[in-house]
């Protein structure tokens, strides 16, 4: 009998809270690896789905149940916790630069992402896949601080 090769990833459920285009909130939990951020998870979900689990929409007094979201529908996500990295870690030479997000309905997001220095805002979002990470991120003109976020680029 042969033992596997390699490491055999630790998986745990996250709790999501998931802003949708239509202004609904979904919260529930996502099966994600213990090395993976949020925004490489979202990346990496084939033709665009997200299985959820013990997952309600916030405002319907409904039962916690299995939810599949269509990526492609979703503004941000936060992980309210704060036990999942949402951003992933700055690459070599990679900076801080504070951006400004305008989103439809008159509200923005303003925070913290990890560019490296000279590098276009434009070239990094279309290299980097539907979502992007937002650090330390707040909403205006609320005022509301929303931590961590990965917000749709699409």
């Amino acid at each position: 009998m042969t033992s596997p090769t390699g490491r055999t990833r630790a998986h745990e459920n996250k709790r999501l809270h998931v802003v949708m285009r239509d202004g609904s909130l979904v919260e529930g939990s996502i099966h994600i690896g213990e090395d993976m951020s949020l925004v490489a998870f979202l990346g990496s979900r084939k033709g665009g789905w997200m299985n959820m689990v013990d997952a309600r929409r916030a405002k319907i007094e409904e039962a916690p149940g299995h939810l599949i979201v269509q990526t492609d529908l979703v503004v941000l996500i936060s992980a309210p916790d704060e036990n999942l990295v949402i951003v992933g870690q700055a690459g070599s030479g990679a900076g801080e630069r504070e951006v400004e997000l305008h989103l439809l309905g008159g509200k923005s997001i303003r925070g913290t992402m990890f560019l490296a220095p000279m590098q276009r805002l434009s070239d990094y979002l279309h290299h980097g896949g539907k979502f992007a990470g937002i650090a330390r991120a707040t909403l205006h003109p609320d005022g509301k601080q929303i931590g961590d976020v990965a917000v749709n680029t699409g």
